[in-house]
């Protein structure tokens, strides 16, 4: 598998060997999945480029798991292009909330209640 992580990975028991189900397909469905998201959170697509954040989202993994510097680069540059097509959302507007605390701080600021809890 290229790309692979080595070592003790998340479908691993704890003597090192696979969990059934698990999958390499499977891993990297859920990484495209998780990455869709966050370019969505981030950028403001019309419907058709929606379609696009699935094939930048692939390119990002690789760029990101491959093991040829050619590759990497390749995949980064393909990435690039495509996100220059579509128009990010204003700095403001996208939620910066990653935890459950973080998302109701977030929203208390966006509704103007300064209470600290």
């Amino acid at each position: 598998m290229d790309g692979a992580i080595t070592g003790k990975a998340a479908a691993h028991d704890a003597q090192g060997r696979f969990v059934s189900g698990h999958s390499e397909y499977a891993a990297r469905k859920r990484r495209l999945a998780e990455r869709v998201e966050r370019l969505r959170l981030d950028y403001d697509p019309s419907p058709s480029q929606q379609m696009l954040l699935v094939v930048i989202a692939g390119h990002l993994d690789d760029a990101e798991r491959c093991r040829s510097a050619i590759a990497r680069t390749r995949a980064t540059n393909a990435a690039r292009r495509l996100l220059k097509d579509i128009p990010r959302k204003p700095l403001l507007s996208r939620p910066l909330a990653a935890t459950d605390l973080e998302r109701e701080l977030w929203e208390n600021l966006k509704r103007g209640d300064n209470t600290n809890r």
